[in-house]
């Protein structure tokens, strides 16, 4: 049988992340770059962006036109795929606070125990969170838990798709303040 008709198991993964899920990220990325758009100047200086992302955010405070100030955010956004998420979050950061960092924490381990039972809390909690998404992160991350030895430390190399719950939800947090 020819390599093109042989029946392939893991037929998403051959192809990525959907495009719905694309676009859903990309949306979330325009939505903090909307963000930071919102930010002084001053502010915006002391954040690690590039510096094509940091003249358009200061130019985009410029615009008045309705279509321009949207076209903007767009290009924006199209900026934000290349910048470091993670770093822009962290000095972002108004989870800096221990406290909002540990619930958090808990509310990620509550995520890895219960699952889809606390998927509604996290969705009251956090309007801006996708249903799908969160779900997905959350199976993922169960599945990787199960999977892993009980005795490896814990940390973003060995559980990636822990990590990415985490950070999804630090953007969730983020979003919301």
């Amino acid at each position: 049988m020819c390599p093109r008709h042989e029946p392939q198991d893991d037929f998403e993964d051959d192809y990525g992340p959907s495009k719905s899920d694309q676009k859903k990220s990309m949306d979330r990325l325009q939505a903090l770059g909307e963000r930071l758009g919102e930010m002084r100047d001053d502010q915006l200086r002391k954040l690690p962006l590039e510096e094509s992302l940091l003249h358009a955010l200061i130019e985009l405070k410029r615009l008045k036109a309705h279509e321009a100030v949207r076209r903007h955010k767009q290009f924006i956004g199209k900026l934000m795929r290349h910048a470091d998420e993670a770093a822009i979050l962290n000095a972002l950061n108004p989870l800096r606070s221990p406290a909002l960092q540990r619930q958090l924490d808990l509310l990620l381990e509550r995520l890895l125990q219960q699952g889809d039972e606390l998927l509604s809390e996290v969705l009251q909690r956090y309007p801006a969170a996708d249903r799908h998404t969160l779900r997905q992160l959350v199976r993922l991350a169960r599945k990787e838990v199960e999977t892993v030895a009980a005795d490896v430390a814990v940390s973003d190399a060995t559980h990636p798709a822990r990590h990415k719950l985490w950070i999804y939800l630090r953007e969730l947090a983020a979003l919301a303040s």
